[in-house]
């Protein structure tokens, strides 16, 4: 295994030490956090992101996404260059060697830079006696990088970059999809959107995508997707302010065709946040109708979702869009805060998981999922879709979604369901909407699993399900 010969690119020294750049301090406080278990990915960059300048915002994301992203192979080389760990008061530390070794093997930064920025961060902790440890421990792997990597290489953790009990995982459940699933967990993560058909088709939006120099190709799963060659602004989307697209995964837009709104029904989006599908189904309900009146009128959308700063950013994401749902801030299975006992026609339950199929938009569960969240994500799970279900019509549906490769968090999730509720039956993904293509992924014991793929979907889990 060696490190790969393209690397990222590191405006910011161009050969000269830069300890000065603010992000990669700010990245050491990220990785801190990740590590230290003291939240996601998202939210650590969420919180000190605005420390660094607009400018180096996409560096300081390259740093944080690439150390988590590469953190299995880092830290085995870490572990194998240090004699003694860091103590868990020197997180902090083990966060600079990580960065240390990631500019060393994944960007441009010239080798004395990156060991020199590496050393003088020590100084920024105000931890002066790790600079002499640091320097050495670099310019022994600047040394020796080919011996070490080559003593390593045989880890499974090195070998495939996820860690031993996942690899165990995936080899045990999707042997035949293995190889297919760590490529497209390493990798970084196409951008696609979805096209609001309710104001502008696909086909004319894809157009105006390439009068503007922006190469895009239709999706193949989902009706309302394309794909970006490279990513770019959201700003620089036609119309985006105006709500014609949204950036979303394509498997995730399969969520509002799935169920299929339609005018004058009640529908409920439990565990709703960030709100990408909550949006999808106003726009699906609006671009269904036949007169082209405002999509608040013909569907009555609640939408529940826990922390009140994630229901935020539903409100934002609507508001972008012009469109409005009853947004409740709670648990989705404690009915008495949320619920006023009118049954819902539809329901999309998007339920929390382990997010096993979108490891690489979120690397840092490489570092911080363990086996046994798996199982008490699954007893969560059971509880949710056990009290949901309650707010259901007769007659009514429940699409169950998670972004997980896990079998006990999908199709033996509903296998339990089905055995402990009689007025529930499986349904075909496309009996709300025939026009519907439901060939993508693979049939599972009860719905279809989608894995992540190279250049295109997310993995992720439907199973539709009727209320007798």
């Amino acid at each position: 295994m060696t490190f790969p010969d393209k690397k990222i690119v590191d405006n910011t020294t161009n050969g000269a030490p830069s300890i000065q750049h603010s992000a990669r301090l700010v990245a050491i406080q990220v990785i801190t956090g990740v590590l230290s278990q003291q939240g996601a990915l998202s939210t650590q960059l969420a919180r000190h992101q605005q420390d660094v300048s607009s400018e180096h915002i996409p560096l300081l994301k390259e740093l944080c996404f690439g150390v988590c992203r590469q953190y299995p192979l880092l830290n085995s080389i870490a572990l194998h260059l240090l004699s003694h760990p860091f103590e868990e008061k020197d997180t902090d530390l083990y966060a600079t060697l990580l960065l240390g070794l990631y500019q060393l093997g994944y960007m441009n930064t010239p080798d004395h830079a990156a060991v020199h920025e590496t050393v003088e961060a020590c100084r920024s902790l105000k931890k002066d006696w790790a600079t002499k440890l640091m320097n050495a421990v670099l310019r022994r792997y600047q040394r020796e990088a080919d011996e070490i990597i080559g003593q390593l290489e045989a880890m499974p953790s090195v070998e495939y970059n996820h860690p031993k009990w996942l690899v165990k995982r995936f080899v045990k459940h999707w042997p035949e999809h293995f190889e297919q699933i760590i490529e497209a967990s390493n990798s970084h993560p196409p951008m696609c959107i979805r096209v609001n058909t309710s104001v502008v088709s696909r086909e004319t939006y894809l157009e105006n995508l390439i009068e503007k120099g922006i190469d895009a190709t239709i999706g193949q799963a989902s009706p309302s997707a394309l794909y970006l060659r490279s990513a770019i602004k959201v700003t620089e989307l036609p119309d985006f302010e105006k709500g014609f697209s949204s950036v979303q995964d394509e498997s995730a837009q399969l969520a509002a065709h799935i169920l299929a709104p339609r005018s004058g029904e009640k529908v409920l989006d439990a565990c709703a946040a960030p709100g990408g599908k909550t949006g999808h189904l106003l726009e699906f309900a609006a671009s269904h109708q036949a007169s082209h009146q405002n999509a608040n009128a013909i569907l009555d959308l609640t939408a529940v979702e826990l922390e009140p700063w994630r229901l935020e950013k539903i409100e934002a994401n609507l508001e972008r869009i012009g469109l409005m749902a009853n947004l409740q801030c709670a648990d989705a299975s404690e009915l008495s805060t949320w619920w006023d006992g009118q049954a819902f026609d539809k329901i999309l339950l998007d339920a929390p998981c382990s997010a096993t199929g979108v490891i690489r938009r979120n690397p840092d569960i490489k570092i911080n999922r363990k086996p046994a969240d798996i199982d008490e994500l699954s007893a969560i799970q059971k509880h949710i879709i056990d009290q949901v279900w309650q707010t259901l019509k007769p007659s009514g549906y429940l699409l169950y979604a998670t972004c997980s490769l896990m079998p006990e968090e999908n199709e033996q999730q509903i296998a339990g369901f089905l055995a402990t509720h009689d007025d529930a039956i499986e349904v075909p993904l496309n009996t709300l909407n025939p026009d519907l293509q439901t060939e993508w992924g693979v049939p599972a014991q009860h719905g279809r699993q989608l894995f992540p793929t190279l250049k295109g979907h997310d993995g992720f889990y439907y199973c539709l399900l009727k209320k007798q």
